[in-house]
């Protein structure tokens, strides 16, 4: 009983183990709620469309989610290092002015884009498809939306608003998508195509959007609107270019499978492949819930020159992660066959796929929370080169093994390569930082 209040008594205070466990635990909750609504609305989804428009859906959806990440020019990144930096700093206009520079640049850009890969579609119709095409322009109008969403979630992460952060996508979005979804399925009576569901997907972007943003302008600190705009735009681009090259590198670490199964075995085996993925993903909830407080935190002990805070603060950043995911993974395990019923009896073929992708998220959270070491604390420039190699291996043994073993082939080639990023990262960050952030720190510290 003692232990316990002593417990109680230290996640009450402001040491660093409670500050974790306070932040990390309100924004676990908002993304287990949402894992939970996005695992029934992508059930849904399988039920009332079949394997094939699901998979022309989510193959034109997967296209947008990576064309998103350049158009946002890496900007989230320096977002979140240095609005952290400027609140500790009361440097009221350069947090200002970050926020509208690249709200701007980045609205701007993904209209450009949009309006390029519209033309680029229009004319591979033929090769593509009516439906297709039409889900890929339908798609192509998330952009913008998608870029800013980006940018004023990593707004609020910044300002440890984790909670409010999530709630919108992860909770309201898939809400949206599940009335309108089934209430378009019981007036049509009969399956739903691919277009349909993407209209029904870009209204709810649109609705959560709005009101995102709303929160973001009330919950800014009332200096921010009082202060003139201030601008370091070279130094924000300086920053964000080599983090939106590691930033593509990364969503081809997570997307190229999906792309290269869906370009190589067709639209079902990609739709198949999907699902799996997706129900893993539930597994790195952990790993995002602690991220969302770690990132901030490592850029603000890291400029206050904390180096002693922050290597403990990394050891348990590494254990919470590790415990979550192995923990999550052998239940999920057990209950694999019966996950991917859920979605439909074919997509119980995804089964080998899904098991060896928890097997590689186990392995790859004993290396911890490096992965935002770097890019905090003023080396991106390598940082993006890492990823860079990952991404490259990742899609030469995608390309060699997704015709041999199929869809999984796709997923050796996915765990292959985040073990390759992850020794690479590890290595950099212990010669250049001094610090091992991965589990068996305890042991060496």
């Amino acid at each position: 009983m003692q232990a316990i209040a002593s417990l109680r008594e230290r996640l009450r205070g402001e040491g660093l183990a409670a500050v974790l466990i306070k932040g990390a635990s309100g924004s676990f909750a908002v993304k287990i709620a949402g894992a939970g609504l996005l695992f029934a609305s992508q059930m849904l989804l399988t039920r009332v469309m079949g394997a094939t428009q699901y998979g022309i859906y989510i193959y034109a959806l997967t296209w947008i989610v990576l064309l998103s990440q350049i158009a946002e020019l890496g900007l989230g990144s320096s977002i979140l290092r240095f609005v952290a930096a400027y609140r500790t700093k009361a440097e009221w206009g350069l947090l200002h002015g970050i926020l509208r520079f690249s709200s701007r640049l980045v609205f701007s850009l993904s209209l450009a884009i949009a309006a390029l890969v519209a033309g680029v579609v229009w004319l591979l119709r033929d090769q593509l498809g009516h439906e297709q095409t039409v889900t890929f322009w339908l798609a192509l109008l998330l952009l913008p939306v998608l870029t800013l969403t980006g940018l004023r979630q990593t707004a609020l992460v910044s300002l440890k608003h984790v909670i409010r952060a999530g709630i919108p996508e992860s909770i309201f979005k898939q809400l949206l998508i599940m009335v309108l979804v089934g209430g378009l399925y019981l007036v049509a009576q009969d399956s739903l195509s691919a277009t349909e569901v993407m209209t029904v997907n870009l209204i709810s972007w649109l609705v959560t959007f709005v009101i995102g943003t709303v929160w973001l302008l009330r919950l800014l600190p009332p200096e921010v609107a009082q202060a003139t705009p201030a601008y370091e735009r070279r130094e924000w681009i300086k920053v964000s270019l080599p983090m939106l090259f590691a930033t593509g590198m990364r969503m081809i670490l997570f997307q190229a499978d999906i792309i290269m199964v869906g370009a190589i075995l067709g639209a079902r085996a990609a739709g198949i492949y999907a699902v799996a993925t997706r129900i893993v993903e539930i597994v790195a909830f952990g790993e995002q819930a602690l991220n969302s407080i770690v990132a901030p935190m490592i850029s603000e002990l890291f400029n206050s020159e904390q180096h002693a805070k922050l290597r403990r603060m990394m050891t348990f950043a590494a254990w919470g992660r590790f415990a979550f995911t192995l923990i999550t993974s052998l239940v999920m395990a057990l209950l694999g066959n019966f996950l991917l019923g859920l979605f439909g009896a074919e997509f119980v073929e995804g089964i080998v796929p899904f098991l060896i992708l928890l097997g590689g998220n186990v392995l790859i959270s004993m290396a911890g929370s490096g992965g935002f070491l770097m890019p905090m604390t003023g080396h991106q420039n390598q940082h993006a080169v890492q990823v860079a190699i990952a991404a490259v291996v990742n899609i030469i043994i995608n390309a060699i093994l997704i015709p041999m073993y199929g869809i999984n082939g796709a997923a050796i080639a996915t765990v292959i390569s985040m073990v390759v990023w992850n020794i690479i990262m590890l290595s950099y960050v212990w010669r250049h930082l001094k610090i091992n952030p991965t589990v068996f720190s305890r042991l060496q510290s």
